[in-house]
């Protein structure tokens, strides 16, 4: 790994961390790029689900329905994939190239 793992981030996930604490570097990077693929579908399903929201809702001016409370779940969950993502690009040091993505 090319940076050594800073203990005192605290927006690491230590169940990640302690997981992949032994596994070599290539492992880590697969797990990597798979998670930033993973977290550029869920930007996208995300952003679907708000541009799809009445201006009024997406301005906080109505409270939330159905398709609100489906935008906030979605968000929640590409939040939530984020924080493993970064977790791993920590772990590795830096962002590897996504193949198809990046190219």
């Amino acid at each position: 790994m090319n940076t050594p793992y800073n203990e005192s981030r605290d927006l690491n996930l230590r169940p990640v961390v302690g997981l992949l604490q032994s596994i070599p570097e290539p492992v880590v990077e697969q797990l990597a790029m798979t998670a930033i693929k993973r977290h550029r579908d869920l930007l996208k399903i995300t952003e679907e689900l708000y541009r799809a929201l009445p201006p009024e809702i997406q301005a906080g001016k109505k409270p939330a329905g159905v398709a609100h409370v489906k935008y906030l779940d979605a968000a929640i969950q590409m939040h939530s994939q984020m924080s493993a993502l970064t977790t791993l690009l920590d772990i590795l040091g830096r962002a590897p190239k996504v193949y198809g993505v990046d190219s």
